[in-house]
C-alpha cells in the first residue's frame, strides 16, 4: 500500500473551496490523484451538471498524458455510486484502474452512503476512510447541515 501522506488531502480539501457553494444540492469536493508523490491530476466538483472532482481530476491527469493504473485518488467526499447528472465516479475509478482511494468523509446522501466505497472494494481498490476527517467535514458544515 502507498503510503498515506496528508498533504494530498489538505491539498484537495483547498481544492474543494474553490467551488464552495457553487455546486447546487452537490458537495464542493477536491480530488487529487497521485503516483509515487508525484500529483498527475487535480480537479473539483463543477456547477450542477457539470464535472464531479473525481472526474474533473482524471480528465486533468489524462489531459497530461499520465496513465491512472496504479495511482492514489486522494478526495474529500465518497465518490458517487449512481448515474444521476452525471456518470458514476466510484465505476469510472474501477475503469480507470486506480489501486488506491483515500476518503475524508462518506457521502451521507441516501443514494452514496457506504454504496460507492463498496463500487470501489468489490473493483478491487483498496479504500482508506477517515483522513482529515473533522477538516472536511468542518469546511462541509453547511452541506452536511442538510443530512442532520
Amino acid at each position: 500500500m502507498t503510503e498515506i501522506k496528508r498533504e494530498f488531502m489538505l491539498l484537495a480539501l483547498q481544492l474543494g473551496e474553490k467551488a464552495r457553494n457553487k455546486t447546487g444540492d452537490n458537495p464542493w469536493v477536491g480530488c487529487v490523484i497521485v503516483n509515487d508523490d508525484t500529483v498527475l491530476g487535480k480537479g473539483y466538483t463543477h456547477a450542477v451538471g457539470g464535472l464531479h472532482a473525481e472526474a474533473d481530476a482524471i480528465q486533468n491527469a489524462e489531459a497530461l498524458g499520465h496513465s491512472l493504473a496504479g495511482s492514489t485518488l486522494y478526495c474529500t467526499v465518497e465518490p458517487c455510486s449512481f448515474h444521476g447528472r452525471t456518470p458514476s465516479c466510484a465505476k469510472t475509478i474501477v475503469e480507470k484502474q486506480i489501486s488506491h482511494v483515500v476518503l475524508a468523509i462518506r457521502d451521507p446522501h441516501p443514494k452514496v452512503n457506504g454504496k460507492g466505497v463498496r463500487i470501489l472494494r468489490e473493483g478491487g481498490i483498496t479504500v482508506i476512510e477517515g483522513v482529515e476527517e473533522q477538516a472536511a467535514r468542518l469546511a462541509l458544515h453547511n452541506w452536511l447541515k442538510g443530512y442532520e
